[in-house]
């Protein structure tokens, strides 16, 4: 046999238990069974309410979101278009390439490091 939680129940209204117990004579059910039956229909009713006031509030959430990223986008075009109104902080210019040195053109190549490095060894020596 399955064990069975206890629930007490302390009546505060003494009218209630008396309405319960007459009820439940009447539908031909134990006074627990009214109560589990009671207790189920306003658990389901409540949880459909709280359900749907999470859902509102789960829409209007998204609604302000929305609002709000309307608003940042704004706000950045404003900042966009106000910033096409300003001087540029570096202005271009022009800039005229410099004439070719002819006599450095025509001069060998230096010597890498690595030749002065050895001849200044082979000195040395």
């Amino acid at each position: 046999m399955a064990s069975r939680a206890v629930f007490p129940l302390r009546w505060r209204n003494e009218r209630l238990r008396a309405l319960t117990a007459e009820v439940a004579a009447r539908l031909g059910i134990s006074q627990n069974e009214l109560i589990e039956q009671a207790i189920e229909h306003e658990v389901v009713a409540r949880g459909a309410m709280l359900s749907e006031d999470l859902r509102a509030a789960a829409d209007r959430l998204a609604e302000l979101t929305q609002e709000q990223q309307e608003r940042i986008q704004a706000r950045g075009f404003e900042y966009y278009v106000a910033g096409e109104g300003q001087r540029e902080p570096l202005q271009a210019r022009l800039i005229q390439p410099a004439p070719v040195d002819r006599v450095a053109a025509d001069r060998a190549p230096a010597p890498d490091v690595a030749a002065i490095y050895r001849s200044a060894r082979a000195e040395l020596a």
